[in-house]
């Protein structure tokens, strides 16, 4: 099951775009490395590196607690916060050594696992209320299967995502 098929957070999705000043992402994901422009030559040398993370097995990732990025009094991104299993970070490790060997410049900020499902335009006391309401969400689990490299084109109405590659996981 999807992260946007689990019924809290499609509940979560449906409240958030009732809400003027709230703009809901179409592509729920979990951003494990934020890239940046890169040119294709290195893209191409990742994809075939991360052909490796194949060997890792399936994982669970458990979704629990709605914030906000960057905090409470300047809220912009809003999230769901996630518990992930084994082997996770040794596929983060992995990932970071790649992108190293590759020579690809990524944003290093320690990973703070969520989800994001929604950016604010302009806070308002019902975003405030169903914050409150939601900092304590239990909104299930998933088991990720893949990992994608993605890519991300900005446009007026926001980021488009599309799929580079994917690299399936082994069973649990």
């Amino acid at each position: 099951m999807g992260i946007s098929k689990l019924p809290a957070v499609r509940d979560i999705l449906e409240r958030l775009g009732e809400i003027e000043g709230i703009s809901v992402p179409r592509n729920i994901h979990m951003t494990l490395r934020f890239l940046g422009d890169v040119e294709k030559e290195k893209i191409k040398e990742l994809e075939s590196r991360m052909i490796s993370l194949e060997k890792y097995r399936s994982f669970k990732v458990s979704l629990k607690g709605m914030g906000v990025f960057p905090n409470a009094n300047n809220p912009h991104i809003i999230w769901i916060g996630a518990e992930i299993e084994d082997p996770f970070t040794d596929i983060l490790s992995d990932l970071d050594r790649m992108l190293e060997a590759s020579s690809i410049n990524y944003d290093k900020k320690p990973f703070k696992a969520h989800v994001t499902v929604g950016r604010i335009r302009t806070p308002s006391v019902e975003f405030a209320n169903l914050l409150a309401e939601k900092q304590e969400l239990e909104a299930g689990y998933f088991i990720c299967r893949e990992i994608f490299l993605m890519s991300s084109k900005l446009t007026p109405r926001g980021a488009v995502h599309s799929v580079v590659n994917s690299f399936h996981l082994a069973d649990e």
